[in-house]
């Protein structure tokens, strides 16, 4: 089940999410129905699971006076890779974003034959949870205060309410007895709120990605693929849907080299695949 101190901003019913991507990917997702989740820290930015770690220290510089506490707390509560590993827990996050054509998302798959399909959002979320559990889904947070806000609000509030005890008083258990299991209790409830978190933060110079995440959560049963990147092993695990046509309402090619012929195929393959959807040109002038 969610946990319900997670708040997260989602798409509008009526809103267009895009889903970047190479020619390969394309060609798999149209082909079989299916999208590829990565394993959460295996994400292209290799900071971005650090960057929850010194929001949760600046607010507990902010909220708790007592120096010893707070060493104690931020010890016990970033262990590591306790966040990093979603709080012992395995999730694989399947990125989308709501612009249309974004120079920084092109730079990442535009150096090839890149494309962005375009989904109908009300109608790729149906899709996904007719066969799949979405365990949290929503834009990512780039803005710093509102990060800070959130954590803010987990400490003074949130974890409060899971335990049924103020914060200080989960602190003063632990100053008494580090092995107590309440105050332990309350680190693990803490490290699974901004587990979750820690994949919808990210740095404000990645804004202009306006990333929608959906995450998903490894079952006993789930099967674990792997794809080579850069000479190294990627985790990830394969979102299956229905043979039903996908709700695709267009497809943006990248602005590249040989553009026509991109589009040219593009078009061809979505017609031998029963689609009528528009392929258009990224309005993006530059040359690879």
């Amino acid at each position: 089940m969610p946990n319900k101190q997670v708040r997260l901003k989602q798409v509008e019913g009526s809103e267009i999410l895009y889903h970047y991507t190479k020619s390969n990917g394309v060609n798999g997702i149209i082909h079989n129905n299916s999208f590829w989740a990565t394993k959460s820290d295996f994400l292209n930015d290799p900071n971005e699971f650090n960057h929850i770690y010194n929001i949760i220290t600046s607010i507990c510089d902010e909220v708790i006076s007592n120096k010893n506490w707070k060493k104690m707390f931020l010890d016990d509560v970033l262990e590591e890779q306790a966040i990093t590993s979603g709080g012992n827990k395995d999730y694989f996050v399947l990125s989308f974003s709501n612009r249309r054509d974004s120079i920084t998302m092109w730079s990442e798959f535009g150096s090839r034959t890149g494309y962005n399909i375009g989904f109908k959002s009300k109608q790729i979320i149906e899709r996904i949870l007719e066969d799949n559990k979405i365990d949290y889904h929503g834009f990512v947070i780039y803005n710093s205060e509102e990060q800070k806000r959130i954590v803010k609000r987990i400490l003074s509030s949130g974890l409060s309410e899971e335990m049924n005890m103020t914060f200080s008083e989960i602190l003063e258990l632990g100053a008494r007895d580090r092995n107590d299991e309440v105050y332990k209790k309350a680190c693990r409830k803490f490290q699974k709120m901004t587990a979750v978190y820690a994949m919808f933060f990210k740095n404000e110079a990645f804004r202009e990605e306006q990333e929608y995440r959906f995450v998903f959560k490894k079952q006993r049963d789930t099967e674990v693929l792997f794809r080579e990147k850069d000479g190294f092993m990627i985790p990830y695990i394969k979102i299956q849907l229905s043979k039903e046509p996908l709700p695709v309402k267009e497809i943006v090619v990248a602005p590249q080299n040989h553009i026509d012929l991109a589009k040219k195929g593009m078009e061809y393959m979505m017609l031998q695949k029963g689609y009528e959807v528009e392929v258009s040109l990224s309005n993006i002038k530059l040359r690879y």
